[in-house]
């Protein structure tokens, strides 16, 4: 029997989504499972994490004493062929998302291309585009090992959009985990909230999860890429939601003095080098009016992790486009926070994704 071809699907006849589509129903079905083999080597499919921890804590127990150091952690899980294996797996499934998605997205490369300068002046809320942006060099960098990065390419936006919804494995495909998080997020003292800022918000999940909370409020998103900033607007503007997006970096503001009641930042500083991320909590510090909340959602410290944990966090950043990451996780946030006048709440839970002790941290700040 002939085998049906795939038909590409012209942008035009999509109904309204802001979720990208890709060229045929072959890209789907393929990246459907790319999504699933992505669930099934970090979760409890082929259940490496409690594997290769148990098989740490028996060389720790042969050795005696508990393996804890990156370098000695990562010698003896790449000697196994488990842990060769979960390596090769991991680095795998990132390149056949990021290869489907880019090829897919590139066919429609034209239409998609009209399709973000269709949405560029329409409202509600409004894109602020600075011409004569130069993104500094840090940023020169394949993060997650998406092609071009974050704003290389006109279409880094959707290549987000849709890589970022196999990333979280289903459980971020109508914008769930940032409105879960948003949510998270507890008001100022006094209730007043009137202005809130997203740092680095990419394609506005979490600007347009505040709009939601607080519709009477003035919400800003801003992100050094413009392809991001185009496809965020393009996505609220599609959502009904009125935030203003700007180009502009995070270490650098430019807004006024103690200006918003609530700034958040959204696995942000991970993917900054340790003297950015210095200069952005002094912008924050800066920006934010006192009694006001900085909200921060990322790696949590490598003295909480377990060791199959640290093990991730170094292969991470060595094999999948985080070079700045082992740094932060090594760093003591905390008292950077407290050094620009920041208090800490009680933390808050971390996250269970994974059935151990979090990967992800929350830290709640009010600005003194």
């Amino acid at each position: 029997m002939n085998a049906v071809p795939t038909r590409a699907v012209p942008w035009a006849s999509v109904s309204d989504d802001p979720m990208p589509r890709l060229a045929c129903r072959s890209d789907t079905a393929y990246l459907d499972f790319v999504e699933g083999f992505r669930e099934y080597i970090l979760g409890q499919g082929a259940d490496f994490e409690s594997r290769l921890n148990a098989a740490l804590v028996a060389e720790g127990e042969r050795r005696q004493a508990p393996l804890r150091d990156s370098r000695q952690v990562r010698e003896f899980l790449r000697s196994l062929p488990l842990g060769q294996l979960r390596d090769r797996l991991a680095r795998t499934q990132q390149e056949m998302k990021w290869h489907t998605i880019w090829r897919s997205l590139d066919q429609q490369r034209e239409a998609l291309r009209d399709e973000l300068a269709r949405w560029d002046t329409r409202g509600p809320g409004r894109l602020e585009l600075d011409p004569g942006f130069v993104a500094p060099s840090y940023l020169n960098v394949n993060f997650h090992l998406q092609p071009g990065g974050y704003y290389h390419d006109e279409l880094s936006g959707f290549l987000y959009h849709y890589g970022t919804k196999i990333f979280f494995r289903g459980d971020n495909d109508h914008d769930e985990l940032h409105d879960k998080l948003v949510g998270k997020v507890p008001a100022p003292a006094d209730g007043k909230v009137s202005r809130v800022l997203d740092l680095a918000c990419s394609i506005g999940q979490s600007a347009t999860a505040f709009k939601r909370r607080y519709p009477r409020a003035e919400v800003v998103g801003i992100d050094h890429s413009a392809p991001m900033l185009r496809a965020a607007h393009r996505r609220a503007a599609m959502l009904g939601d009125e935030v203003t997006f700007s180009q502009r970096l995070v270490e650098d503001t430019r807004y006024p003095d103690a200006h918003f009641d609530i700034t958040f930042a959204f696995i942000l500083f991970h993917e900054l080098p340790q003297r950015i991320t210095q200069a952005t909590v002094r912008e924050a510090a800066r920006v934010t009016r006192p009694g006001g909340l900085f909200a921060v959602y990322d790696f949590s410290p490598t003295k909480a992790m377990s060791p199959f944990q640290i093990y991730h966090r170094d292969f991470d950043a060595a094999h999948n486009g985080e070079p700045y990451s082992q740094a932060f996780c090594d760093c003591d946030f905390d008292a950077i926070l407290a050094r620009n006048g920041f208090r800490l709440a009680a933390e808050p839970a971390a996250s269970q994704r994974s059935g151990g002790v979090g990967y992800m941290k929350h830290w709640f700040a009010t600005r003194d």
